[in-house]
């Protein structure tokens, strides 16, 4: 099965490492608009997308006995180099060498032995701006989940294209994985693509919505209804077929004694590979969980 997996954070790192083993392609497309902690820094010093994510993600997917994965994962404590961590520096490195993000993750990938694709939303310098109901602008994702009432618009800073690869891995796939993750952070970036949007839409692959078991810890927590709709709102279109919702997550675990006091998240690789087994399983048997 040709798997596509939207979004961004710990949220997308897991999800891959859950799907890996159940499917034969698998592409990740990864929000690159976080301005925070280190990834931060390294965009204001050298004007590049953010790589924290990206290395995560890549990280994620690498088999555990390979060395490098903690290597890579290594946080400076002391000196300049404090909070920084190595692999994004890395990735830096690369970019600037090809000067191609797209080539820079591949490579990178290459180093850790994957033969999955992680792909960038964009490979242009993007940040996500809010309009207040009074008009004011926020700017940057750190200041948007800050806020204490949702934005009445969320766009991206540049008109940016997305990165070579995204569309047809998306109009290519057999399913589309959305989420989970902060719906602001984490989901929306890649969708506010225009390409990426339109790709969404006209794909014939089934596109599962994950929706968060816990509240957010960010300006989404404000929310009174479900935070698809609202991003479906903001977007204005439709972006999933199913989606797979707390109760149903809860049901699914339920069913195996081996997760019977599971945690209250969606990031725990165990439960995600046991949901998407059962879910994949529901699917050809023609009786899709929503």
């Amino acid at each position: 099965m040709n798997i596509v997996c939207i979004g961004g954070g710990h949220g997308l790192a897991q999800v891959l490492s859950a799907i890996k083993p159940v499917c034969n392609q698998l592409t990740a497309i990864v929000a690159t608009t976080d301005n925070g902690g280190s990834t931060g820094k390294i965009r204001q010093l050298h004007n590049c997308i953010a790589l924290g994510d990206i290395r995560r993600c890549s990280v994620q997917l690498a088999d555990d006995s390979v060395v490098t994965r903690k290597i890579y994962e290594h946080r400076f404590t002391t000196g300049d180099l404090k909070g920084h961590c190595l692999g994004n520096l890395v990735l830096l490195n690369m970019l600037q060498a090809s000067h191609s993000a797209t080539a820079a993750i591949a490579k990178f990938n290459k180093l850790l032995g994957n033969s999955e694709t992680v792909l960038p939303m964009t490979e242009s310098p993007t940040d996500l701006v809010a309009i207040l109901s009074n008009g004011e602008e926020v700017f940057g994702e750190c200041a948007i989940d800050a806020l204490n009432s949702l934005p009445d618009k969320i766009y991206l800073s540049n008109k940016v294209a997305a990165s070579p690869g995204c569309v047809d891995a998306i109009l290519n796939a057999d399913l589309v994985i959305i989420g989970p993750g902060s719906i602001i952070s984490s989901v929306m970036p890649a969708l506010l693509i225009d390409d990426i949007l339109r790709a969404v839409e006209k794909t014939s692959a089934c596109r599962v919505f994950i929706e968060n078991t816990a509240e957010e810890n960010s300006v989404m927590k404000h929310i009174q209804s479900a935070g698809i709709d609202w991003l479906q709102e903001q977007l204005g279109s439709k972006i999933y077929d199913l989606s797979i919702s707390p109760s149903a997550i809860s049901e699914i675990l339920a069913s195996n004694s081996h997760f019977k006091n599971h945690s209250n998240h969606l990031h725990d690789i165990s439960e995600l590979n046991h949901i998407f087994c059962t879910f994949l399983k529901s699917s050809i048997d023609e009786s899709p969980l929503v």
